[in-house]
């Protein structure tokens, strides 16, 4: 029996972690076979850049869905007034002066895994570009896979098989003005439980292993001091954001960038106020049985 080829090509970006994929989504958002084709991609290659595409935020949301259920924020403040599962960051103002959205400008938290702190975080995430700036803002993404294959032998063994405890809090401190300053929404997201995820997530798919440190709100390992935490917590990060492991995107209007939580992590250069920027982005939740999705 002669196997099906694959309708859709790539180009590797970084190793086989980020890939380019040469496809407009509208051509494959409603062939089963080609959605296929690119879950098994997406499995070994978590960061997927769709270049020049032309998207409606229906178009958006019905193809996120092709790969998990869509979460909607509780923040009004920065959820589309059109659909309900995107949220805006931009630079744009409305009429009243506040911001399209939020995360407008001045510079990231660093290298990040989202949603970490939550008990149950969503670890699926797409970002689309509609207008993007000049200058800035450049988006970098980090092999979690490789920073596993990084750590010394005996960094693996001792936090293979232990739990985490990851805290907004942490990540709070690091937030520039114009995140989440406000102080009734920023005392819901205080007030979140710590989280325990593990260190090490495997791919139920490929058995690869990635770590899952989140710099901005891992704040203990399970069965360490926090002495021994405090050592061995910087080797986590280091291998984290190495710079051999990372794939850097200059972003331009059209650009679809998708993306796995639970084997990256990512960061952004500085934003600037005084250039257009409006970037649409979904989160959603993948199943554990087909990938890296924490679980204590």
């Amino acid at each position: 029996m002669r196997s099906r080829m694959p309708k859709i090509r790539t180009t590797p970006l970084h190793s086989t972690f980020a890939t380019e994929v040469h496809v407009p989504v509208m051509d494959i958002l409603d062939d089963p076979d080609a959605i296929e084709e690119l879950k098994g991609l997406w499995q070994k290659s978590p960061v997927m850049i769709f270049r020049r595409q032309s998207l409606e935020e229906s178009e958006l949301v019905r193809f996120t869905e092709r790969f998990g259920k869509c979460e909607t924020t509780g923040r009004k403040d920065i959820q589309s007034p059109y659909q309900e599962q995107i949220i805006y960051f931009s630079t744009l103002k409305y009429a009243n002066g506040n911001f399209v959205g939020g995360f407008a400008g001045g510079d990231d938290v660093d290298w990040h895994s989202d949603q970490t702190y939550q008990v149950r975080p969503a670890t699926g995430a797409m970002l689309y570009g509609t207008e993007v700036p000049r200058d800035g803002g450049d988006i970098y993404w980090a092999d979690q896979y490789g920073a596993w294959d990084r750590l010394p032998k005996d960094i693996q063994q001792l936090i293979e098989g232990r739990n985490g405890t990851y805290r907004y809090a942490k990540r709070y401190a690091m937030l520039n003005a114009l995140e989440l300053k406000d102080k009734e929404k920023a005392n819901a997201m205080l007030s979140l439980p710590d989280a325990q995820h593990p260190l090490v997530l495997t791919h139920p798919r490929t058995g690869r292993k990635a770590l899952y440190a989140d710099p901005t709100t891992l704040v203990a390992i399970e069965g360490l001091s926090d002495e021994e935490a405090a050592r061995v917590m910087p080797i986590l990060f280091e291998a984290g954001g190495h710079p051999s492991l990372v794939y850097r995107h200059k972003v331009h209007n059209g650009d679809l960038l998708m993306w796995d939580n639970g084997c990256t992590m990512h960061r952004r250069d500085e934003m600037r106020l005084d250039q257009p920027r409006l970037m649409k982005r979904t989160t959603f939740r993948l199943a554990a049985g087909d990938y890296c999705v924490p679980k204590a």
